[in-house]
């Protein structure tokens, strides 16, 4: 990403030196992903008329998808009086004589589509294949355990937050609702479990409101979840593209590896509630 930020900057340096620069980038988003923070920030900006001039490496930089990508190039930069250049392809809108539908043109921004559909396809089925082989590929592992140091695809057990688990699953089995174990934990003060992995540097998301609060939608989760049986499952949920939002997949197409890590919750497997 910087080498492409030095490049762009010696370009406008050379051919606009006097021009007020800003810089929009989205490092560690998909080009196929039109919803990233940079773009949009850019797009508004545009709407607001305080951009004339875009300029990026390359046509895959700005979109990926050919037809979005011609709409902005053919109809909506020129309505707005913004100029558009791509310095690896050649192309700045003040000067391309021909229509942006043109072959060579159309032809690039759809061999950048496909290959990101292909990349995306690729990848799927690379983490599928993993998973497939009982390692885990997540970030962080599921409260109540933490990832083995020996073995990042592994679990061990955190004894600080598995007695939580233990705890919630005895008092549901004594007949407790979630709702009253969370009233519970909250008058007790109870650390919830991002309030844990904050603490512990595992996440940085600031609690809603300014607290952290149980709730018994969490705990209901809690109650499901495998893991605490020794049981590891993944595929629960996919993306249709890359960074999009997840969506529950069929149980049938889930990732189950059985007796993947030691049991929080003793050998009885039938001690999972059904919920």
């Amino acid at each position: 990403m910087l080498i492409q930020r030095l490049l762009l900057r010696d370009y406008v340096r050379e051919h606009f030196p006097d021009a007020k620069i800003l810089e929009f980038f989205d490092d560690g988003y998909s080009g196929t992903n039109f919803d990233r923070p940079g773009i949009q920030d850019l797009l508004d900006r545009v709407r607001n008329y305080e951009i004339n001039c875009i300029i990026v490496k390359d046509f895959s930089r700005f979109a990926r998808d050919y037809i979005e990508l011609g709409s902005y190039l053919e109809q909506i930069f020129p309505f707005m009086g913004v100029r558009f250049i791509s310095i690896n392809d050649k192309y700045d809108s003040d000067k391309y004589t021909g229509n942006v539908t043109d072959i060579d043109v159309n032809f690039k921004n759809l061999l950048y589509d496909l290959y990101s559909k292909d990349l995306s396809v690729k990848i799927k089925a690379s983490m599928r294949s993993i998973k497939a082989q009982g390692k885990y590929v997540g970030s962080k592992a599921p409260f109540g355990y933490a990832k083995d140091p020996k073995d990042r695809h592994k679990f061990i057990i955190a004894e600080d937050e598995a007695a939580i688990v233990r705890r919630v699953f005895d008092m549901y089995a004594e007949g407790i609702s979630t709702v009253e174990i969370a009233r519970t934990f909250n008058e007790e003060g109870v650390k919830t479990p991002a309030q844990i992995w904050m603490e512990k540097g595992i996440r940085k998301a600031k609690p809603k409101g300014g607290a952290f609060v149980w709730q018994n939608t969490s705990l209901l989760r809690m109650l499901k979840n495998r893991a605490y049986i020794g049981d590891l499952v993944q595929g629960t949920y996919e993306c249709k593209k890359i960074r999009s939002d997840k969506r529950a997949t069929d149980p049938s197409k889930w990732i189950i590896t059985e007796n993947h890590h030691e049991r929080i919750l003793g050998s009885d497997p039938n001690i999972l509630p059904d919920i």
